[in-house]
């Protein structure tokens, strides 16, 4: 008789091993689920730090975190936007915040308006319809407040993270809702005579079994290469950076909610506050600029560089099967691609919310595996494409990798957004995308892309809508966000802070 899934092994160390694990044990607290993490510590592509979305909220409320407790503990601030400099040409700039472009003209979402008087030619910038925005500028933050309809709601927030405290953090939160841990090296895996993982065995002899196995190790994938035969899409033509500079640099007075990144010949710059310090990258592409070059250019940039540099070299592409008999590939495990999005930990939740949907009510059943992949597939390609855009969209940087870029043929779902948006300012969205509406609003609206024309009714609607109606609107904006605190004020405000400068 087939058994139920009773145990389940992890293997990895980062943060995407134990929030699976504190995910899978929240859930199935009823079923006396045991969920062991086989610790091998952080995997070599574990970067200094990340960004994340609005959703590591929503992830954090499912396995019990409280908020002002994390921030207090980790060192963490908020993070309202990015902000983009120089992808559309020396001097260019634009914002993608976490939030609303104004608010709804009756049923049209508000960027058609924006769209109207730019083809009407009006100079209209979304920031200033945007409360999330304008605090970002201003270097201040609030936690949003109030019902759905008011302008004090109308954003939501992510947050910059420290690996090594946010790894600390969950491992320690996971262990008191149950999980085992276990410390070691991996030697080999042990596998049935049909392929499916029965253990791990650890350097020293330890084995730890399962009926149910997590490959959260990094691109190593210790498991999944032993069990799956490897097919994977490579994205590495269309997007070939392929490696990232990342290192701690001194803190600034007010740091503003906000990840700042700056494009490069061969790549792009990036920046993230902490509470006590700063995190600062270079994701570039080898083919085009050498390790010590794009080095160097991260110091130049950020000349008050402190602690471990850490070097971190990935393709993009996933895999076909991330479920493949009776072990599931989360995290770089599955997906490898750059952090422009800031997706990372969003796309691997995404996967641990698909598995516990998915459960598996028998351990040999490979039913739910197929739905899985056909799902996180679609997930992956999605964030693949909306990285990929903003090397697409708007003016482009000179150079030989800019041009190289341009070069390569669109994946044909992203091809087909653009044509359908270009046609008639339609943004048309698939099943499974994890980027809304408005978050390609921001991006097309950013590197200032006009369709061709917008939809008839649409321009019915909103053609008696005029500047001078919304200037108070504006106005009001401008005047909620000065009237937030700073944003390290804020960030301080949680508890005393604890500092992680010397896990660096």
């Amino acid at each position: 008789m087939n058994s139920a899934v009773r145990n389940v092994a992890i293997v990895g160390g980062g943060p995407v091993a134990w929030i699976a694990a504190a995910a899978l044990k929240r859930a199935f607290r009823h079923r006396e689920l045991e969920v062991v993490v086989v610790d091998c510590g952080n995997s070599h592509d574990a970067p200094v730090g990340r960004w994340t979305l609005p959703s590591q909220r929503g992830m954090h409320a499912l396995i019990g975190i409280k908020e002002v407790d994390f921030l207090r503990r980790t060192g963490a601030t908020f993070k309202l936007a990015t902000e983009h400099h120089g992808w559309h040409g020396a001097g260019s700039r634009f914002m993608h915040p976490h939030g609303d472009i104004g608010w709804k003209l009756g049923a049209t979402p508000f960027y058609k308006y924006l769209l109207i008087q730019q083809l009407g030619g009006h100079d209209e910038n979304p920031e200033d319809y945007s409360l999330a925005a304008i605090a970002a500028r201003l270097g201040r933050f609030a936690r949003p407040m109030g019902e759905d309809n008011e302008l004090t709601s109308s954003f939501t927030y992510a947050f910059h993270l420290d690996e090594a405290a946010y790894t600390a953090y969950l491992q320690e939160h996971a262990m008191a809702l149950g999980v085992r841990r276990v410390p070691g090296s991996l030697a080999d895996v042990a596998l049935s005579p049909i392929g499916n993982v029965t253990a791990v065995n650890l350097v020293g002899g330890e084995q730890i079994g399962g009926d149910l196995f997590l490959d959260c190790s990094g691109s190593d994938a210790v498991l999944m290469g032993r069990v799956s035969r490897g097919a994977r899409d490579d994205w590495s033509a269309t997007l070939p950076c392929d490696r990232m500079w990342s290192v701690r640099a001194g803190a600034v007075d007010n740091p503003p909610a906000m990840t700042l990144t700056t494009a490069t010949t061969a790549g792009w710059l990036w920046r993230s506050p902490l509470a006590d310090s700063t995190m600062v990258g270079h994701v570039f592409s080898s083919a085009h600029m050498s390790e010590d070059e794009a080095f160097a250019q991260l110091q130049q940039t950020a000349s008050d560089l402190a602690g471990k540099s850490l070097l971190n070299r990935f393709m993009s592409g996933r895999r076909r099967l991330f479920w493949e008999r009776n072990c599931v590939a989360l995290g770089t495990a599955a997906v490898e691609l750059e952090p422009l999005a800031g997706a990372d930990l969003h796309l691997a939740q995404l996967g641990i919310g698909t598995l516990i949907e998915l459960f598996p009510i028998a351990a040999e059943s490979s039913i739910e595996a197929s739905e899985y992949n056909r799902v996180m597939g679609e997930q992956a390609d999605a964030v693949r494409d909306f990285t990929l855009a903003h090397y697409r969209v708007g003016s482009v940087p000179v150079g030989e990798f800019w041009s190289a870029l341009r070069s390569t043929p669109l994946p044909q779902r992203l091809a087909e957004k653009f044509e359908l948006y270009c046609a008639n300012a339609r943004i048309g969205l698939l099943d499974f995308e994890p980027f809304e509406e408005v978050d390609w609003a921001w991006l097309l609206l950013g590197a200032e892309v006009l369709p061709d024309a917008v939809e008839l009714q649409v321009r019915t609607q909103l053609e008696a809508v005029t500047p001078e109606q919304l200037a108070p609107v504006r106005t009001h904006l401008e005047r909620l966000a000065a009237s937030m605190p700073r944003h390290i004020d804020y960030v301080r405000g949680q508890g005393p802070q604890k500092s992680h400068a010397a896990k660096s």
